[in-house]
């Protein structure tokens, strides 16, 4: 009953804020529960279809989907452009479950991206030495100049329980970015104030944040998309 009540409730608070500004959506920890799926391919070939298999490390690095006519596709990560699995009810759920969200990141954070499109979407993102994955996108309606990835194992803050729900904490503490498509390179919390001034030292108004805040990394992602035109 209280798994049943705790679900209601963060349901309720998902439609309630989905029309809040837009800001970076929080990352799953595991893999989404649905097997309705989308690939992407680099050559804008589409396949749709079930998703019979991941392979996981630090990103999805090899996809195995069957198509509606039945054929089973195996692909590396470096044939896909985008992963889109469907947001179904236990996905959503996955996003508020306990162990990975918090009712104060629910207050803050804007899930219009997964409601609007009801897919969680991984994209392909070349790391440091060239290796590619799939890595989710934590920013997909305001990343036309900036991506913003789930950096995988990076540390989070402590939570808070009380019973059921977890009230404080998990925030993430680093993130994989690329500008303009570039290779990845990590923002972390702690040395942010440098970060912020390699990526958006080609807009001068920006500069004038004299002591930027890890927290509003995705406030300063959209600032930089809608106000910023260099580049």
């Amino acid at each position: 009953m209280k798994k049943v009540l705790l679900f209601l409730i963060v349901m309720w608070l998902f439609n309630l804020f989905q029309g809040k500004a837009q800001s970076l959506l929080p990352p799953l920890e595991e893999m989404p529960m649905s097997k309705n799926a989308y690939v992407m391919l680099k050559d804008g070939t589409q396949i749709s279809g079930e998703l019979v298999n991941t392979t996981y490390g630090r990103g999805i690095n090899r996809v195995v989907i069957r198509d509606d006519s039945g054929n089973k596709h195996e692909l590396k990560a470096g044939q896909i452009f985008e992963l889109g699995i469907f947001s179904n009810a236990l996905v959503k759920a996955q996003y508020f479950n306990e162990s990975s969200a918090s009712i104060k990141a629910l207050l803050k954070t804007d899930r219009s991206a997964v409601k609007l499109n009801d897919f969680v979407v991984f994209r392909n993102a070349q790391l440091q030495g060239g290796k590619e994955l799939l890595l989710q996108h934590l920013n997909p309606h305001f990343d036309e100049k900036i991506q913003v990835y789930h950096s995988v194992n990076s540390r989070k803050t402590t939570p808070l329980r009380k019973g059921y729900i977890t009230l404080t904490g998990e925030r993430q503490r680093a993130y994989l970015v690329s500008k303009n498509g570039s290779a990845t390179f990590k923002i972390k919390k702690g040395s942010y104030k440098k970060s912020f001034l390699r990526l958006f030292e080609d807009c001068p108004e920006m500069l004038d944040i004299r002591k930027p805040k890890f927290k509003d990394f995705g406030k300063h992602i959209l600032y930089y998309t809608e106000n910023c035109h260099a580049g």
